[in-house]
């Protein structure tokens, strides 16, 4: 394991842990299960720990969890209704901003703090979109705070092999599967969709302003395992 000492705080009133009997106006946690796997498939024990929407209980959590590790991540409660409790959870730990929001599709909400001298990162509370920034975020600054640069994901060019119809006013990122040299794109693309993430390896950029992806055409993608990682996460739910 690296030396990386990581907490995981997910949020929400309507989460659920998988096995619970699901009642109305209850959702099954994913991220927890996700981002628990995907950092110990890099090398990285994390302790997971969940909170609902109180601001207070999540600045208590957060400040328990900050005195045990070296980088706390977290996810949901970054956008802007009313139960995302960050914007006003970090200020009662005198954690200072230092951006909010990204212009990447999924995961725009994407907030980053210090707090005691230590990194915050927070991710979205969609399944997909926090798996996503994870990868573009998370794991560049584990990388940098282990010294360790095999954390990064691979950059590559391949063909695409599967259209993509829609337009991408801002830069935007697609769960994709690589196979020399070629990449194709699963079926469902929503942020909440899970069961699209099995057996993907790489994530796919379109820049911003890109019309439809058609066969053919190279573009750019982050190779982020030799295999399928998203099915090994998956599984575990």
């Amino acid at each position: 394991m690296l030396l990386v000492p990581t907490r995981l705080l997910t949020t929400g009133d309507e989460v659920l842990p998988p096995g619970v009997p699901l009642t109305p106006g209850k959702i099954y946690g994913a991220n927890g299960a996700i981002l628990t796997a995907r950092l110990a498939e890099l090398g990285i024990g994390a302790v997971h720990r969940h909170q609902g929407d109180q601001p207070a209980a999540v600045a208590q959590a957060m400040e328990e969890l900050l005195a045990q590790c070296d980088l706390l991540l977290t996810t949901g409660g970054v956008s802007v209704g009313d139960k995302d409790i960050f914007h006003q959870a970090l200020p009662l730990l005198g954690a200072e901003q230092k951006f909010w929001r990204v212009k990447i599709k999924p995961g725009t909400p994407a907030m980053y703090a210090t707090c005691h001298g230590k990194p915050v990162l927070s991710l979205s509370g969609n399944p997909f979109a926090a798996a996503a920034t994870f990868e573009l975020l998370a794991r560049p600054l584990l990388a940098a705070l282990s010294g360790e640069p095999s954390l990064l994901p691979i950059p590559l060019q391949a063909i695409l092999d599967t259209p993509f119809s829609k337009a991408s006013p801002v830069r935007r990122f697609l769960r994709g599967q690589y196979r020399e040299g070629h990449v194709a794109l699963p079926e469902g693309h929503s942020s909440g969709q899970l069961a699209s993430m099995m057996g993907c390896n790489c994530l796919v950029e379109l820049p911003a302003g890109s019309p439809p992806a058609e066969v053919g055409q190279p573009v750019q993608i982050l190779l982020l395992s030799s295999g399928g990682y998203y099915g090994t996460c998956i599984q575990s739910l």
